[in-house]
């Protein structure tokens, strides 16, 4: 009996310890083509006043070297008037990664920042939003969409 136990104890540690692993999203270890993510959330989205940002916008938007990131895609309100911005990007590795992250929490922060004091509703919309990482993958979407653009995004890791 004592054996049996033991190896319940066992199993259900491990299977603990493999359901706590990674992160939550379950694209740990996945690729994605951002392109085609960003073109079948373009396919959803509402808002059709956007655009597409380059690579020269990486540094001067958002302080990013364009050579430490393998592949990006961003979109944002192309009016001013709100804070539809759509930005997924993936490290070349994970340094580069990190230092991706930590511009994009300043993005975050400093649209946050603005929005608090000159746009309320969009700035309602978003504290509904978050900066994402997982593993070499950045990602920030702000949209009032943003559930279904995030689905979009977690579900094309594969």
């Amino acid at each position: 009996m004592k054996k049996l136990s033991a190896l319940l104890l066992t199993l259900l540690l491990v299977l603990g310890m493999t359901a706590c692993s990674g992160n939550n999203s379950g694209t740990e270890g996945k690729s994605a083509d951002l392109t085609k993510v960003m073109s079948d959330m373009k396919a959803v989205l509402e808002n059709k006043e956007m655009m597409d940002l380059g690579e020269e916008n990486l540094m001067q938007n958002y302080g990013i070297d364009p050579e430490t990131v393998k592949q990006f895609a961003v979109y944002i309100d192309s009016t001013g008037l709100k804070g539809d911005e759509i930005i997924l990007l993936e490290g070349k590795d994970e340094e580069a990664t990190k230092t991706i992250k930590e511009m994009i929490d300043a993005r975050y922060q400093q649209k946050e920042n603005t929005m608090k004091s000159y746009q309320p509703e969009e700035y309602a919309m978003l504290q509904e939003c978050k900066v994402q990482q997982n593993g070499n993958y950045v990602s920030l979407i702000v949209s009032p969409q943003h559930e279904e653009l995030e689905k979009i995004y977690t579900d094309s890791f594969k």
